[in-house]
């Protein structure tokens, strides 16, 4: 049997994010809260450290961000949201000596590519509406495609 897409179980929750949330930190808070169970406010760092949960399990990820584990979209959706309340430098140091994520490993990878996601949602260069389309040509394998009837996931409230 193949293994789950969460990359794409991931874009579908993003599209619904984006269609019910413009502003950038509340669409980053969303996606940590619904892809990776972090929680907002304080109780947030403390599901930061301690890596928040796999709410969608399997892979999908492009090879150079496949660790081949299934926690990839809590990895990604954390280092997110840990980039708009820590910063990046302060997310990229948390990763390489907390988390023990080489830069040059699939972790250290997905971290870049999640700070850089951050950034530009936070910046307001990649608008929130893109946000979607963003994850699915940087970060998920070729081919992947959204789950039938969208995410089974979380909903976007």
């Amino acid at each position: 049997m193949a293994e789950p897409d969460a990359c794409a179980h991931l874009v579908a929750l993003l599209e619904g994010l984006a269609s019910v949330e413009r502003s950038p930190r509340r669409f980053l808070a969303a996606l940590g809260r619904q892809a990776a169970g972090i929680r907002p406010g304080p109780a947030g760092l403390l599901d930061l450290g301690t890596g928040g949960r796999n709410v969608f399990r399997g892979r999908g990820f492009k090879g150079r961000f496949d660790d081949a584990t299934d926690g990839q979209v809590r990895h990604f959706a954390g280092i997110a949201v840990a980039t708009a309340i820590l910063g990046p430098r302060l997310t990229r140091w948390t990763s390489v000596h907390v988390g023990r994520d080489q830069p040059s490993s699939a972790d250290g990878e997905l971290t870049e590519a999640a700070i850089e996601f951050a950034t530009r949602i936070l910046s307001r260069s990649l608008p929130v509406a893109s946000a979607p389309g963003w994850v699915l040509d940087v970060v998920c394998a070729a081919g992947a495609t959204k789950p039938p009837g969208g995410s089974k996931g979380p909903s976007a409230g």
